[in-house]
């Protein structure tokens, strides 16, 4: 039996108007990731922000991406989770990505705001 974790690779597509300027929002209701503290609790959400170049985010590989780290072993706390989505993100677009998680906790009285900036690993 094979245990190995398969995180979806994030897809494109082309951008149909890459001369245009426009800033493109994902806005993705994040899952319960973690099942023994039920957290993020429900409402939490991460904001991939990026102007648009030659290749957009595709909205259903980013679902099905985001789904892959439920329970995931080694991607656990929500500071390491956003900054893989967004190095994830900036890689897969070859762009500058904004990553902001705005998270509500079960079994402690805080709210969080995490923000990241990634840059293709190929530019760092």
């Amino acid at each position: 039996m094979n245990n190995e974790i398969i995180i979806p690779a994030l897809a494109t597509i082309d951008n149909a108007k890459p001369n245009m300027h426009m800033e493109v929002e994902h806005v993705l209701l994040l899952p319960e990731l973690c099942p023994a503290s039920k957290n993020p609790k429900s409402g939490s959400t991460l904001t991939l922000r990026y102007l648009a170049g030659d290749k957009l985010l595709e909205l259903f590989s980013l679902d099905k991406h985001i789904a892959a780290y439920i329970g995931h072993p080694i991607v656990r706390d929500m500071e390491f989770f956003t900054q893989t989505i967004a190095q994830t993100a900036a890689d897969a677009l070859d762009n500058e990505i904004i990553a902001t998680a705005e998270l509500d906790y079960n079994l402690i009285a805080q709210r969080q705001r995490i923000v990241v900036t990634a840059v293709p690993t190929a530019a760092e």
